[in-house]
């Protein structure tokens, strides 16, 4: 099982990294029609999760119609597939190209962070290419940013160079408590994308109208550092670049820990629901974001 394991591992690995060396060969606009049309190939015969897509999206906008609700689905992979070729490039751009990829508003926001010698913890979501929005960031930025480690070793280790190469440093998840203190006691900045299901240890905020499971984490941090919470969620342009605007999330005061991770995040969900509902197919619907259920509240 094992050695079948590690060869299936080879296969992907050497898979990739043929497909970005093949796709090296043209020009990154090139790359991108012949993805959108894989894109159109991939909705009908290879639908990953399409029905999961669609009725997530019908139960998230009730007021579009059927045909609204398809367009968006497939809308859906082409999004993904542009942000998977774009970070296929990556490599290939230098640092300056990277740092004009990405158009930041409300840098102040950032500027003043530094100021103040404590860092952030900046929340972001899968939404538009939330890669290029960390290395673009990087270029201009001390930053850390936590990452899950994929299963397979060949693949992560080729990701993670690509990451620190352009500019940023990785957290992994399980190592996150002690390095994000420390990036932030650095007065670095630490990205944290926080809106795949958290499971039975996250906290229950409305998204979409629903309770989803969110994570703790980016709030706790930001509460033990002292440190602000800045959101940022970065659009595609018709040029093909991208614009991301900073968004500060206050910090509660009270002495109610569990409370103030909650009003937190909660605000971090409405950013995101707000910014979904006038792009929606740049969210990543693939993922199962209501997956843990609340469970009911037992009455006394």
């Amino acid at each position: 099982m094992k050695k079948n394991k590690t060869f299936r591992h080879h296969i992907e690995y050497y898979a990739l990294k043929i497909t970005m060396t093949f796709l090296h060969l043209f020009p990154i606009n090139f790359s991108k029609k012949i993805g959108l049309m894989l894109a159109e190939i991939a909705f009908i015969f290879v639908p990953v999760r399409k029905k999961h897509i669609i009725n997530s999206l019908k139960e998230s906008f009730p007021e579009k119609s059927e045909k609204e609700i398809l367009k968006i689905a497939k809308d859906v992979y082409r999004q993904f597939v542009i942000t998977f070729v774009e970070i296929i490039y990556f490599p290939k751009m230098s640092s300056e190209e990277l740092k004009n990829f990405v158009n930041f508003e409300n840098i102040y926001l950032v500027e003043n962070a530094l100021k103040n010698g404590k860092g952030a913890v900046m929340l972001s979501a899968h939404y538009g290419n939330w890669e290029l929005l960390a290395i673009s960031f990087a270029q201009r930025y001390p930053l850390s940013v936590i990452v899950a480690r994929q299963e397979n070793p060949h693949v992560d280790k080729m990701i993670d160079d690509i990451r620190s190469s352009k500019g940023y440093n990785t957290i992994y998840k399980d190592k996150a408590p002690m390095g994000v203190m420390k990036a932030l006691r650095r007065n670095e900045f630490v990205a944290i994308l926080a809106d795949q299901d958290a499971g039975g240890q996250g906290v229950f905020v409305p998204f979409f109208g629903r309770p989803a499971s969110t994570a703790k984490g980016p709030a706790v941090f930001a509460l033990r550092a002292g440190c602000p919470i800045i959101a940022s969620f970065c659009i595609r342009m018709p040029d093909g670049r991208y614009t991301a605007r900073f968004e500060e999330i206050p910090v509660p005061k009270g002495n109610d820990i569990e409370e103030n991770v909650k009003i937190i995040m909660t605000k971090y969900s409405e950013l995101l629901e707000k910014n979904t509902r006038q792009h929606p197919s740049y969210w990543f619907w693939f993922h199962r974001r209501w997956k843990t259920k609340q469970m009911p509240v037992e009455e006394s």
